[in-house]
Formats: structure tokens, C-alpha cells, sequence
């Protein structure tokens, strides 16, 4: 009862928006993580919460929310459908970032859009969250088999994925079109220092 009388308490004349107060704990989460550079720890969410005056409902709506986030995940990622599922994911691992199953389908959307893209980028995040999953449970099988595969693709590829390529050939390409125009000017100047031209 105390603990209700010390909570911020939102003004008679707003009502309850379901979107305006998850927007502004999925801010205030997105801020604290931020600041920190690392994992949102428990109390962090609790302070989120507190600092928005949430009550049990709301939360209680934000489990619920949490949950059809995973739902939606989980159908984009049967379709094959990687980024709507890794945005969907994304969002329930941020409701809730204690949850290793939540995690852990992350990891396996982030994993299915590396298989079709081939992008540095989601390996690099596959392998992020697969080792954040083991951190919230140490015996999460399925966490230490996407970990091996992705080591075993990058020996087994010789490195660099198919995005690393692309990259490193626009730079090589973008180089060697540079050393071309110093050439050219080079000779045009040469020629033009003795009056050829």
C-alpha cells in the first residue's frame, strides 16, 4: 500500500495508452542501455517501470505485449521473412531481456538472415546473442550449436563473408579508379610542363 502512495502517479485527465507507455519504457530502456554499453540488468526494467509509474496492469499488458512480439517473430521467421522477425524479436527482447527464450529466437532470426544475406553485420549479432542466451542460461544447448556453426562457416568459408567480399571489392575498385585519375592528371601535367599538349 505504502509502495502505491510513493508511485508517480499519471494525471486523472490521461488516460491509458498501451503504445504511449510502452514507447516511453522502450525509451527509457534504449536510454539506460545506452548510457551503460552493455546488458540491461533487472533493475533496470524495474526503474523503467517505476520511473514511468507503472502499476501491476501495466505490466502485466507488457508481458502481454512482450508475447505477441515472439508470436509475430515467430511467423515471420516461418515464412522466412528475417528482418521482420529480427524487428519483432528485437522488440520482445527488449520488453524482457531476461528471457533466454526470447534471446534466443533472436539469435536464430539474426542466424537465418546471415544464411540469405551472407552480412557481417548479423554473424556478428547471432554470435552476440547467442553468448547473451548462455549468459542467462549456461545450459542452453541450442546457444553452443549456433555458436560452433558460425565458427565452423567462417573457417570452412576462409573468413569473410559474401558482404565483406562486396565491400573490400568497392574498395579495391574505388582505389585502383583513384590511382587512375592521379595518372592521367600526372600526364597532364608532364605533357602540359612540356608544352605537348
Amino acid at each position: 500500500m505504502n509502495r502505491e502512495r510513493n508511485r508517480p502517479q499519471r494525471p486523472p485527465e490521461e488516460s491509458f495508452d498501451d503504445e504511449s507507455i510502452l514507447q516511453d519504457y522502450l525509451a527509457r530502456l534504449m536510454t539506460i542501455q545506452d548510457q551503460r554499453q552493455d546488458w540491461l540488468e533487472e533493475a533496470d526494467l524495474k526503474t523503467a517501470a517505476q520511473d514511468l509509474g507503472l502499476s501491476e496492469d501495466d505490466l502485466e499488458r507488457l508481458a502481454a505485449t512482450t508475447e505477441a512480439h515472439r508470436t509475430r517473430g515467430r511467423s515471420f521467421a516461418e515464412r522466412g521473412l528475417w528482418d521482420e522477425a529480427v524487428e519483432e524479436y528485437s522488440q520482445a527482447a527488449t520488453l524482457n531481456p531476461f528471457d533466454a527464450e526470447a534471446t534466443h529466437e533472436l539469435t536464430e532470426a539474426y542466424l537465418g538472415r546471415w544464411h540469405t544475406t551472407g552480412d557481417a553485420l548479423d554473424h556478428a549479432a547471432a554470435e552476440r546473442y547467442a553468448h547473451r542466451t548462455l549468459q542467462l542460461d549456461p545450459e542452453h544447448t541450442a546457444s553452443y550449436e549456433i555458436i560452433k556453426e558460425l565458427k565452423r562457416r567462417l573457417t570452412t568459408t576462409g573468413g569473410p563473408s559474401q558482404a565483406e567480399v562486396r565491400t573490400s571489392r568497392g574498395l579495391l575498385f574505388g582505389g585502383m579508379a583513384a590511382i587512375a585519375v592521379l595518372i592521367l592528371l600526372a600526364l597532364l601535367f608532364f605533357f602540359g610542363l612540356f608544352g605537348i599538349l
